[in-house]
């Protein structure tokens, strides 16, 4: 509750982490030692070691021996950053045999800059354009210490990358007709998942939420999406009484008006946890299965 409230950067919250693992592998010896279960069954006494072991093991292979592994293998590095608007950039990232990186449009990874001033931090990012075998990218809107440096990264610099993970996918038998909110950076994962969900012939409407006309991130990438494969696009902005669009709060009866037939649409929202529970509420309201909303929350820089 403390960190929670007192707003800790990121690189202080994953410090206190890290010295979980320390605390929680002295209490293991604690246990062996003092635990009345324990000492009182050989069974169990093996077992729980067994579960230990376990999960040691699984947790030194995925979060370690993978990214190692894959560093290796694929030689990740920039290929060049990007300005998309005001206060956001992409990063591009090339490497060997991407077309063999298994990755799914919507998942993200944590991705770590070897570089002067970035190495020690790693931070979670969606992909923002559909995975291509050739390259790989991911937008980052200012938002921190480490974001607000992202433009400066050099090309050419090596990327440890552990991932991806994530079931923001359409792995899961998705419905032939879908609508994607996405509010501010949230349009990351959705950029990549739109365009693969309309390649397969989806009926895919988007509405695409934020401040400023100036905020909207990807919108020619969306317009040629949208005129390639079909789907419905509409941005919606709340700050901006010029903007020659829709205007306002993405709330319940913008919604229905928007998209009639919601209630027959799987739904895929992505943006600030406020403006997602909000949404989620509306799209309750008006007699969506919590089933059929499939949400990424993004609530880390």
């Amino acid at each position: 509750i403390y960190i929670s409230r007192s707003r800790l950067k990121y690189e202080s919250w994953y410090f206190v982490h890290l010295l979980a693992y320390l605390a929680v592998f002295g209490s293991f010896w604690h246990q062996i030692g003092l635990g009345t279960d324990i000492l009182a069954s050989k069974v169990f006494y093996w077992y729980w070691i067994g579960l230990y072991a376990f999960v040691f093991a699984n947790h030194l292979a995925f979060r370690f021996a993978r990214p190692v592994y894959r560093f290796f293998k694929h030689q990740f590095f920039v290929e060049r950053v990007m300005r998309e608007n005001y206060n956001t950039v992409s990063v591009y990232i090339g490497g060997r045999d991407l077309d063999k990186f298994n990755i799914h449009a919507g998942q993200f990874m944590i991705f770590r800059f070897l570089a002067r001033g970035y190495w020690w931090q790693a931070h979670p990012f969606s992909m923002s354009m559909m995975p291509d075998g050739k390259q790989l990218r991911i937008t980052v809107k200012n938002v921190g210490d480490f974001t607000a440096k992202m433009q400066e990264i050099k090309a050419g610099t090596k990327i440890f990358i552990d991932g991806p993970y994530g079931v923001f996918t359409d792995l899961f038998g998705v419905s032939e007709k879908v609508l994607m909110i996405a509010g501010g950076i949230g349009i990351t994962p959705i950029r990549s998942l739109m365009e693969r969900l309309l390649s397969r012939g989806e009926d895919v409407t988007l509405l695409y939420s934020t401040r400023t006309a100036e905020d909207i991130v990807f919108r020619r990438e969306i317009d040629e999406v949208v005129s390639k494969y079909g789907g419905k696009v509409v941005y919606v902005v709340s700050d901006e009484s010029e903007f020659n669009g829709e205007k306002g709060r993405l709330d319940q009866e913008k919604i229905q008006s928007l998209v009639p037939d919601v209630n027959a649409r799987e739904v895929f929202l992505c943006g600030p946890p406020p403006m997602m529970d909000a949404v989620i509420l509306s799209l309750k309201n008006l007699g969506t299965s919590i089933s059929r909303i499939h949400f990424e929350k993004f609530s880390m820089g």
